[in-house]
């Protein structure tokens, strides 16, 4: 049955540049929301701006005490970005810097200061359209933008009801918490005493907006597995103020991407930039592309050269089960041999080369006798619509890499052992060139879903 399905990814604040832990909830996303796509649902895909809050009121402090008048010098994100850092390598000597971020924060919200939400909104949006920059490189395009800011208001009048409601009560402080210890959840605190909000004031409000302004059938989030109690507290609270559709919210939930050293810090500027990874793929690419077709012109080979490399990164991170971390190297994600995006790039490739080379032939279904590597690529190849079903089912876009894989390593079996060109017969060349094509058009279809390039020539 044909839904319409929301599936919110991505979702970076835009207070830096995306680094590679980003790529990771952007990959799923990008992919699950093509397997709905290709099995016929309704799909809009969504990004969250956390464009509130006290982190960006961090990077407009410091914007005003180190910046202030100047315009972006560089990629706007990775500009903001050493502001970002810079402002927590200061408020470790001066810790008035932090009060001085809570106030342009209540300046923002409460007071609604219209120089400061000028300034706010402005360096919020350098910082998108750095991140619209990134998405282009890696081919990934969004239907709509949802602000924090815009579901802030809205978010504060459902915690007034959910207070009248009894499902949530004012704590000693003066800060909204929401009674959930009875339903075997912790409380949590949904407003804090001075009345700015947190992530769930503003996720409330959007949430009901998303069922009531898209008419959504099912909402997934696409967001790291350290949030999994935040999303049963947000969904509970939900529950009890009495939506129905909160039973077709999901949170598809992964682990981290972390370097070799521990954990990534945005704040310290330790982190691997997303942009820098994408030019370094890129680079590598070009220099095995220029070894394997040094006549193809420069353009050419860059073309190629940024549609491998973008691929590879996707391929090395969508392939992991999502429960699993993923510990970032370099080494291991640029290999071009093996279970690698190029490996499957190429197996397409080789299915395209063959095709070129003959002009007349009859696609033939039937044989007298099927040799060994036929019929394990045949059955490969019928099991196609079931992996995309279960991919869906399961939210599970890795069951698509694991098999495109198994098919590529298949193919290159077949056209070891059988011959294709040279077969025995006109009957059995033209039913191996049917199993080539069938297997390029599969392949395509894969490589599509986890947001790959099929490349005609490598």
């Amino acid at each position: 049955m044909k839904e319409k399905i929301m599936v919110e990814f991505s979702q970076p604040n835009p207070i830096h540049s995306m680094h590679i832990g980003h790529a990771r909830g952007t990959f799923l996303g990008d992919s699950l929301a093509k397997i709905f796509d290709f099995i016929g649902h309704d799909v809009i895909r969504a990004n969250y701006m956390n464009d509130t809050g006290l982190q960006v009121a961090k990077l407009v402090t410091a914007y005003l005490s180190w910046a202030e008048g100047r315009e972006p010098e560089e990629k706007p994100d990775f500009w903001l970005w050493k502001y970002y850092v810079k402002f927590h390598e200061e408020a470790e000597k001066n810790p008035e810097l932090e009060e001085k971020a809570r106030k342009t924060l209540r300046k923002r919200e409460i007071v609604k200061d219209g120089d400061t939400i000028k300034l706010w909104d402005k360096i919020v949006k350098w910082c998108v359209k750095g991140f619209e920059e990134t998405y282009k490189k890696l081919g990934i395009g969004f239907d709509v933008y949802l602000y924090e800011s815009n579901f802030k208001d809205s978010g504060k009048k459902i915690v007034e009801d959910a207070i009248k409601k009894g499902i949530a009560f004012k704590g000693d402080e003066g800060q909204v918490v929401a009674d959930l210890e009875k339903h075997g959840l912790p409380n949590c605190i949904i407003l804090r005493s001075d009345m700015t909000g947190l992530y769930a004031t503003s996720d409330l409000g959007m949430t009901i907006h998303k069922f009531e302004n898209y008419n959504l059938d099912k909402s997934i989030w696409v967001v790291a597995s350290a949030h999994n109690l935040y999303f049963k507290q947000l969904f509970k609270i939900l529950e009890l103020l009495g939506y129905p559709w909160v039973k077709d919210c999901q949170h598809f939930a992964f682990d981290l991407v972390h370097l070799p050293e521990g954990k990534m810090s945005s704040r310290k500027g330790r982190a691997v930039i997303l942009d820098e990874v994408i030019d370094k793929l890129t680079n590598l690419a070009y220099e095995e592309v220029d070894k394997r077709k040094p006549k193809l012109s420069k353009k050419e080979k860059q073309k190629i050269a940024e549609k491998v490399g973008v691929s590879a990164l996707k391929y090395a991170i969508v392939k992991i089960e999502p429960n699993n971390t993923i510990t970032f190297d370099f080494e291991k994600m640029l290999s071009f041999e093996g279970d690698t995006g190029p490996y499957l790039q190429y197996a397409y490739t080789r299915c395209s080369g063959i095709l070129r080379k003959v002009n007349n032939w009859k696609p033939n279904f039937s044989v007298d006798k099927l040799a060994e590597r036929e019929k394990q690529l045949i059955k490969l190849l019928s099991r196609f619509p079931e992996v995309i079903e279960n991919a869906a089912k399961d939210l599970r876009p890795h069951y698509v890499c694991n098999y495109t894989y198994d098919l590529a390593t298949a193919f290159d079996r077949f056209y070891e052992a059988c011959p294709v060109l040279k077969a025995e017969s006109e009957k059995i060349k033209n039913f191996r060139l049917t199993l080539v094509d069938a297997t390029r058009i599969v392949l395509k279809n894969s490589l599509d879903l986890v947001g790959m390039e099929a490349l005609e020539r490598m």
